[in-house]
Formats: structure tokens, sequence, C-alpha cells
């Protein structure tokens, strides 16, 4: 009876400063996502912080993906305006070619395409027409990889001609 009573308490000792770390290993990083949030992609461009945002995105068809980008006192750009799921909305692709490897994750809204971008520079271009208007870089972070559950929850599509 000892035994099993010291066996449930280290159990529960470890699931009580197990829950303790997990809490702890959320960044200290400002992003503009949400506490419940998964942060897929978050970094400080200088001037905005860019960030992905997503809440119970099992897969496509199911919570939601938001970009959002400013400051966490004002967001110049949430897209979409209002959580729905990324089916649609949404798609990853797996840029590889000769000494290149990348993951962008991107939408369109209007004639703008929106691209972030992950390879041994992350960032956000967007493309209006074809044409880059805007290339935003990274200044660092731990955010900038795109987060693997993003695939899970974000359609893979094949490079696009003229916006990957």
């Amino acid at each position: 009876m000892k035994i099993i009573s010291i066996g449930i308490a280290a159990f529960l000792s470890a699931a009580t400063s197990s829950t303790c770390a997990s809490d702890s290993l959320r960044s200290n990083e400002t992003t503009l996502c949400y506490p419940h949030e998964d942060v897929y992609f978050s970094c400080d461009t200088g001037n905005k912080i860019i960030s992905v945002c997503a809440s119970g995105n099992i897969k496509s068809s199911r919570g939601y993906v938001q970009y959002r980008a400013g400051q966490p006192s004002e967001i110049e750009l949430e897209y979409p305006k209002n959580p729905y799921p990324p089916k649609g909305i949404f798609s990853i692709s797996e840029i590889i070619g000769g000494n290149f490897n990348g993951v962008h994750l991107k939408f369109k809204s209007g004639r703008y395409n929106y691209i972030i971008y992950q390879s041994s520079v992350s960032g956000v271009y967007v493309k209006k027409d074809g044409k880059i208007v805007s290339n935003l870089i990274c200044r660092g972070g731990e955010y900038l990889d795109i987060a693997p559950r993003a695939k899970r929850g974000i359609d893979l599509v094949d490079p696009i001609e003229n916006i990957d």
C-alpha cells in the first residue's frame, strides 16, 4: 500500500511539474496571437510584428487560421477578418530546388498575394498583380519557422508560378 501511495505521489508531482513546465515553454516573445491560439509563425520586422495564429485547426475544414500584422496596440491587418477554417483561404507549398529549401504559407486578398516564407531567412512578401510591392524580413525570434502543425491544418499545394 505504501509503495502505491509513493508511486501515485511521484506521478502527481511529475504531472504537476510537467504542466508548469509546458506553460513556461510558451515564449516570452511578443506575437499578435491570443493566449489560447497556436503560433504558426511570428516575427518582428522592425516596424511591425507579423503573426499567423490558429485555434482548433486539426484539419483544413476545422478551426481557424488568421494572419495579423501590426503592433499589439494596433492590428493593421487581420485576414480573414472573422475566424474561418483555412480551406480555400490559406495554403502551404514546399519550395525545393538546387541548394534551396523553403516553405511558403500563403493567402490572397483581392489583387494581393501574401507569402509568408521560411528558409535561410524568414519574412513576408506581398505581390500585387504578380509584382513584389513589399518584402518584410524578420529580425529574429523563436517562431521564424512555420510550425509543423500548420501542415496538419492547412492544405499543401504545389508551388504556383509567379507567386512562389
